[in-house]
């Protein structure tokens, strides 16, 4: 599988990693024995690198990736992200947005135990917080960088601001944001950014939280326990306009043979952008990990991206802004 070097960094990560938002069980459920095949499975088909964060089933996910590391024992590159808090209440489970240097630092050691690890390879501030300066963020992040427990400083979910102000507070090598053909913002301000600045770009959300794989129409719903049955990209009056995109992109895909389908046509535009060195997808179990790693096809062509643009201009309201759950800043 290609590899792309991640920014200034001496990471070369395969452009397809491996997403394990899917382990926490926000996405239906999930099981760690099939989170623990999709990771094998992945690897084994040529992913090297492994996306993961704290707040995925508040450890578990790092828990996983944890044990399959100590199983392999061979070099697979991890990385993963501190910044959302949480709290266990009879009235359930409460996550609100912590960035301070002081936090991230507790975080990190949680992280570091939960994966058997003493250091990690990429460690990213999931996202920024209001009131909270860059300065505290990253001196408390270059402090534990010095120490040896992390290799690697990235950002997650930041507008350009905050891309800015974390630049000024110390050299960072990787920026996560949402990214695929029905979510574009950060063309306009922040993918330029981090061109002119030398950040390499992880995108998660390639195939637009599954609409991209062809498998959905208009019955489909989602289980309780799916954050996606909360989600506007799901429910709003534009649903069927996000549709009629993927299904005219399918047949794009078909008319330029691509095995794959709309998953790896999506992929593919996604991966057009030099900026981006990696397009993060997630799986449930082993046969979803294959599928992941087979998404790594032939680059977008000139008349596929053609072809998409003009799809898109007839679905405008498809590509609006959209939420899905993002922690609020701060605790009450």
């Amino acid at each position: 599988m290609e590899t792309r070097r991640l920014g200034a960094s001496d990471l070369d990560l395969t452009v397809i990693g491996l997403g394990t938002w899917q382990f926490g069980g926000r996405w239906g459920g999930a099981e760690d024995r099939d989170s623990a095949a999709a990771c094998h499975a992945a690897l084994d088909a040529g992913i090297n690198w492994i996306d993961t964060a704290d707040i995925y089933g508040q450890g578990r996910a790092e828990q996983v990736v944890g044990a399959v590391l100590r199983e392999r024992g061979d070099d697979v590159i991890v990385a993963t992200k501190g910044g959302v808090a949480w709290e266990v209440t009879d009235q359930g489970l409460s996550i609100w947005r912590e960035a301070s240097g002081q936090y991230l630092r507790m975080a990190l050691e949680r992280s570091l135990t939960a994966l058997g690890l003493d250091s990690v390879d990429l460690y990213q501030v999931h996202w920024p917080v209001a009131g909270v300066p860059a300065d505290d963020t990253f001196a408390e992040l270059l402090a534990m960088r010095d120490e040896g427990k992390i290799r690697w400083i990235g950002v997650s979910n930041y507008h350009l601001a905050d891309l800015q102000a974390a630049h000024e507070a110390g050299p960072f090598v990787s920026f996560q944001p949402g990214y695929h053909v029905m979510r574009r913002q950060v063309e306009d301000a922040e993918l330029p950014w981090c061109a002119a600045h030398g950040v390499g770009v992880l995108a998660y959300g390639p195939l637009a939280h599954g609409l991209l794989t062809g498998r959905m129409d208009e019955s489909t719903t989602f289980p309780a326990n799916d954050w996606r049955a909360q989600s506007e990209f799901f429910a709003d009056d534009h649903f069927a306009d996000r549709l009629a995109v993927a299904r005219r992109m399918q047949r794009i895909a078909d008319e330029s043979g691509r095995p794959g389908g709309v998953a790896e046509l999506a992929v593919a535009w996604v991966l057009r952008r030099p900026e981006v060195t990696s397009a993060i997808v997630g799986a449930h179990d082993a046969a979803q990990a294959r599928g992941a790693a087979a998404l790594a096809g032939a680059p977008l062509t000139a008349d596929e991206e053609s072809a998409i643009d003009a799809v898109l201009a007839e679905y405008p309201a498809a590509s609006r802004e959209y939420g899905h759950g993002e922690p609020p800043p701060r605790a009450a």
